[in-house]
């Protein structure tokens, strides 16, 4: 009976020695744990970075959406869509037009007979740039540049039938992002 708990005395010795070596880690596979983590490290980084890089290039593009939206507003509030083409291309020269059709006395469609205005021509009436125009400058918060055009043809003057485009494109000076542009259309009627 004496022999086998003296076995199990030098069992439980044996194990507990083993247990005493196995303390800490090897140098490989500390420098394989900080490898692995530098890695992932690197990788939420880089993603956070890019959202960053993202955001900026929604901001641009949201700028030229503004842009183009707020100028299509305005050219839409005139009261005739003749006008258009008369107060933004003509320069003065075309408010006195204006004023007289406005007063009858020129009606639509002798612009027309006369040769003022031609059907189904492709007038450019603005085209201006965020450096030259105070109203874009003011919108835009973006380093980005910005140019506006409208264009217009006449459809019909009796009644007066406009169709109008309006056309934002946007260049990033620092090349980080693609050049873009946004385009709106409508016809404007009297």
């Amino acid at each position: 009976m004496s022999a086998e708990p003296v076995r199990q005395l030098s069992n439980y010795k044996m194990t507990a020695g083993k247990a005493g070596v196995n303390k800490g880690f090897t140098l490989i596979e500390v420098l394989i744990s900080m490898a692995f983590i530098a890695l992932i490290y690197g990788f939420v980084v880089s993603i956070f970075f890019q959202g960053f890089s993202t955001i900026s290039r929604g901001e641009i593009e949201d700028q030229g959406v503004i842009l183009a939206n707020n100028e299509m507003k305005r050219l839409s509030s005139y009261e005739n869509p003749l006008y258009i083409y008369f107060m933004e291309g003509e320069g003065g020269a075309g408010a006195i037009l204006v004023d007289k059709l406005k007063n009858g006395d020129i009606l639509p469609y002798e612009l027309v007979t006369d040769g003022t205005i031609m059907l189904g021509e492709k007038y450019n009436i603005s085209s201006q740039t965020a450096d030259s125009n105070a109203d874009i400058k003011a919108v835009t918060t973006s380093k980005a540049s910005y140019t506006r055009t409208v264009d217009l043809t006449f459809d019909d003057v009796t009644p007066v039938l406009i169709h109008l485009w309006v056309k934002v494109k946007w260049t990033d000076p620092q090349q980080q992002f693609p050049d873009g542009e946004y385009e709106l259309e409508t016809r404007l009627a009297q």
